[in-house]
């Protein structure tokens, strides 16, 4: 089934003073890293981002929020409104060593589900997860109704969760769900990089 690879590069991070996205890691910006991840995966490869123009050299789609600057609903809710497949996958621009065995993995789980998402520790992980079109109605109602607990909206859909065991399988958690957050987080994602990447 013909799926979306879709990289949320949403906006400024707080605490490293620039988007995310375009942070160095193994000589190339995250963005890049996971754009060449997603080639071989998907027929369709789109950014959400409020900074379009950050974005122009990659040569992708790139898509605002319909719903400007309300978080991570907001911008799962662009790609599913634009996204040209019913099915793709979610993917925060900090996870460079995200798993495209676990990614295809997610996608084959979805089936009948609205999302399958990835739950670590007993926390959820809904900015690596599969989503289907099916998910809109909730995401624009949540937007429409300023509840924008991305984790409290998934009471409300039909979600199938990955557990720890299930992940695993894949590799190491940790690593595969590791966050490129802050100035910390981006050294050692470089020291990880020459073996992961």
């Amino acid at each position: 089934m013909p799926t979306s690879g879709v990289i949320l590069a949403g906006g400024k991070s707080s605490r490293m003073q620039f988007n995310k996205a375009l942070a160095e890691i193994g000589g190339k910006p995250a963005v890049q890293i996971l754009i060449d991840k997603f080639r071989a995966y998907f027929q369709e490869i789109i950014i959400i981002s409020n900074e379009p123009e950050l974005f122009t050299r990659f040569n992708l789609p790139v898509y605002q929020d319909i719903y400007p600057y309300l978080g991570p609903v907001g911008g799962i809710h662009s790609a599913l409104v634009n996204a040209r497949y019913d099915h793709m996958f979610v993917l925060g621009c900090d996870m460079p060593f995200m798993d495209m065995g676990l990614v295809n993995y997610m996608l084959t789980r979805l089936d009948n589900h609205d999302s399958v998402v990835p739950e670590i520790n007993s926390f959820l992980q809904p900015l690596a997860a599969a989503y289907s079109r099916s998910c809109l109605p909730v995401f624009s109602d949540c937007l429409q109704n300023n509840k924008l607990k991305l984790v409290r909206l998934f009471s409300q859909l039909d979600v199938l969760v990955l557990k720890d065991d299930e992940l695993e399988t894949f590799g190491s958690s940790k690593e595969i769900f590791f966050n490129v957050n802050d100035p910390a987080a981006l050294a050692k994602a470089r020291n990880m990089a020459g073996r992961l990447l």
